[in-house]
């Protein structure tokens, strides 16, 4: 089966659970969980329409690891209260570490740079860590602005969820660093 059909299958299974999910917190009149919803669904359908528009712009494996973790995230984190399940954040914040590391491998690429020199891998690593440490910064700052001002419970333990969260995404940052720089390595070694 070709790539491009098992992405469409990802999206009509995401479409799907999605219309589910709002058709089930209308019963219940669950409208908090109706809105964040309909504005995830909506994000994951601009972010699947801009990557096909700009030809693949972001790459397909990376907007459907988004789209999964968005959809598990708010849907099941959020408005299906799966963070009451012990180590569900913790998942889900070693897999952000994942994600940021592809997103800062993209960015790094748009910018025409190679890994040709120990100095550039290295820079490459660094750059890859960095960038996804402050991702899960930034994720944490929403947090806190959600609980803050619109009272949410996104960090349900104050500054110990805060910080185990920021180490979940430390350990899935490097493991996704380690696991790149070998990877850079064994193209070197295919290419030579």
């Amino acid at each position: 089966m070709k790539k491009q059909n098992i992405f469409n299958i990802i999206h009509f299974i995401i479409y799907l659970i999605y219309a589910v999910g709002i058709v089930y917190f209308v019963t219940v009149r669950d409208f908090r969980s109706i809105i964040l919803s309909i504005l995830s669904l909506s994000g994951i359908i601009i972010l699947i329409i801009l990557n096909k528009k700009y030809k693949h712009l972001f790459g397909d494996l990376l907007v459907n690891a988004l789209i999964i973790f968005i959809a598990v995230a708010i849907l099941g984190g959020t408005c299906l209260d799966f963070y009451q399940f012990h180590h569900f954040d913790d998942v889900l914040h070693i897999i952000s570490g994942f994600i940021g590391c592809m997103v800062a491998k993209i960015i790094f690429y748009f910018s025409k740079n190679d890994t040709a020199t120990f100095r550039k891998k290295l820079f490459f690593v660094l750059y890859m860590f960095m960038f996804s440490m402050g991702v899960a910064s930034i994720w944490e700052l929403i947090e806190f602005g959600l609980d803050k001002y619109l009272g949410f419970d996104c960090q349900a333990g104050g500054l110990t969820d805060t910080m185990f969260d920021t180490l979940d995404c430390l350990v899935g940052s490097i493991i996704a660093t380690t696991y790149y720089y070998f990877k850079i390595i064994k193209e070197e070694k295919v290419k030579k």
